[in-house]
């Protein structure tokens, strides 16, 4: 296979792989402990930071202030409120940006794939995944999305190209 043949399968397997995750075909799952560390391309450090930052200072502040026990109740307060509901935030998040990593561009997809910690599942069929940066992404959309590679014209191109050559 010519380089340039090469060149447009990958092309084509990560048009559909946008138009599977566009249409909800295909899920991605994370290693949560690989994607969101500091050598990650979709790493944020301040959304891993300021919701366990900013509490552990105001209950400095307040056992300061207040006294030991208000203090240490409020920080674990805050620790239990981020473990229920900000790290549930966070992961939505960091799905997403991932998802939008991935699908921006061919080489941000081969980066984000050869990091690891991407798994890619059929939402038909969740038995087929593909796990990074082990399995061939590539492969795994062609066999699961092949119908997707086809740039097919959406019904409302259909018509006017009809019209077009009904009128002509």
């Amino acid at each position: 296979m010519s380089k340039t043949q090469k060149n447009r399968a990958e092309v084509l397997a990560f048009n559909a792989l946008q138009k599977a995750v566009a249409q909800d075909k295909l899920r991605l799952y994370l290693d949560y402990g690989k994607i969101n560390r500091p050598s990650s391309p979709v790493y944020n450090p301040w959304e891993n930071l300021l919701p366990i930052l900013v509490p552990v200072l105001i209950g400095l502040l307040l056992i300061l202030s207040v006294g030991v026990i208000f203090g240490l109740s409020f920080i674990i307060a805050m620790i239990l409120v981020y473990n229920y509901y900000f790290r549930k935030k966070q992961e939505h998040k960091i799905i997403e940006r991932t998802k939008a990593y991935l699908t921006k561009d061919l080489e941000q997809c081969k980066e984000i794939w050869k990091f690891g910690g991407l798994v890619l599942v059929n939402a038909d069929d969740k038995k087929q995944g593909c796990v990074s940066p082990d399995g061939d992404w590539k492969d795994f959309v062609v066999l699961n999305f092949s119908d997707l590679m086809l740039d097919k014209p959406s019904a409302a191109e259909e018509e006017t190209k009809d019209e077009q050559t009904t009128a002509a």
